[in-house]
C-alpha cells in the first residue's frame, strides 16, 4: 500500500508540474504585440467618442467630468475619438536591446494654463485607469502627488501633453484648483505592463487612463542642484544616462 501511495503522489506531482509548465508561456514578440495592440486601440478609437460638447461651451467648470462612450445609433452623429486624438511615436527597448516603435494615443480635452511636466517630474494628479472593456482597475478621485518616474512608460510620456492648472488658497487653507489639464491616454501594453499580469490587469492589455493634472513640480531626485530632466536621458534612448559608468544613473548620482 505504501508503494502504491508513493507512486500516486509522484503521479500527482508530475501532472502538477506539467500543468505549471503549460501555463508559463514564453513572452510574446514585442514587435508583433505592438502591432496587435495598435490595431486594437485603433478599433476602440474608431468605435468610441466622448462628451466633447461639455468641454467646448462656456459652462465648463472644474467639476466637468470626461466621459467615454460607444458610438451607437443614438449618437452616431458624434465625432469618433480617432479624429480627435493625437499620437506620439515612442521607441521601447526590449530586454535584448532591440528598439521597437510603439504608438501612444492621447486626447487633450482641456489644456491647462500652467507648466507642462517632463517625464521625470512630480505631478499632482487625479486619474482613472481602465481596460478597453471598461473595467476600472485603479482610480484616484482626490489628487495625489505622483513621481512620473515611478509610473509606467505610457503614463509618464502621456502626461507631458497636459499643462497644470491655477489655484487659490482659502482662509481655511483649503485649495481650489481651476484651469487644469484634462485628457485621456490610450497606452499599448508595451508601454504598460506587457507580459506581466497585475491584480486586475491581464497580460498584454492596452490601457486607458483618464487624467487631470492639477499641479507639477520640477524634480531634482539627487538634490545636486541639477534638474532631473537635464540628467535623465540626454541621448534620447528612453533610458537613464550613466555618464561616468559607475552603475548609478546620473539623476541619482551626486558626483
Amino acid at each position: 500500500m505504501r508503494i502504491q501511495a508513493l507512486f500516486f503522489l509522484l503521479f500527482i506531482f508530475a501532472v502538477s508540474c506539467k500543468k505549471e509548465e503549460e501555463v508559463q508561456e514564453p513572452p510574446r514578440d514585442v514587435g508583433e504585440q505592438a502591432l496587435e495592440d495598435n490595431n486594437t486601440l485603433l478599433d476602440y478609437l474608431q468605435s468610441h467618442t466622448y462628451n466633447y460638447e461639455d468641454f467646448e461651451n462656456n459652462s465648463l467648470t472644474p467639476e466637468t467630468t470626461l466621459l467615454l462612450d460607444t458610438l451607437t445609433t443614438e449618437n452616431d452623429h458624434k465625432t469618433p475619438l480617432i479624429d480627435l486624438v493625437q499620437e506620439r511615436k515612442v521607441d521601447v527597448f526590449t530586454v535584448d536591446g532591440d528598439k521597437v516603435e510603439h504608438t501612444l494615443y492621447y486626447l487633450v480635452a482641456r489644456q491647462g494654463f500652467g507648466n507642462q511636466p517632463a517625464v521625470v517630474d512630480s505631478t499632482f494628479v487625479a486619474y482613472e485607469g481602465s481596460l478597453l472593456n471598461g473595467t476600472v482597475f485603479d482610480q484616484r478621485k482626490n489628487p495625489i502627488w505622483f513621481d512620473l518616474l515611478q509610473s509606467i512608460r505610457g503614463f509618464r510620456e502621456g502626461m507631458t501633453a497636459l499643462r497644470a492648472g491655477t489655484y487659490t488658497v482659502n482662509d481655511d487653507n483649503t485649495v481650489n484648483f481651476d484651469n487644469f489639464g484634462q485628457g485621456v491616454l490610450f497606452i499599448p501594453s508595451g508601454m504598460g505592463y506587457f507580459s506581466t499580469a497585475q491584480a486586475n490587469i491581464p497580460a498584454y492589455s492596452p490601457l486607458i487612463f483618464k487624467v487631470s493634472l492639477y499641479a507639477m513640480t520640477e524634480s531634482d531626485h539627487d538634490q545636486d542642484g541639477v534638474l532631473t530632466k537635464e540628467e535623465y536621458d540626454n541621448d534620447n534612448d528612453g533610458l537613464p544616462d550613466d555618464s561616468d559608468e559607475d552603475g548609478i544613473p546620473d539623476y541619482l548620482d551626486k558626483d
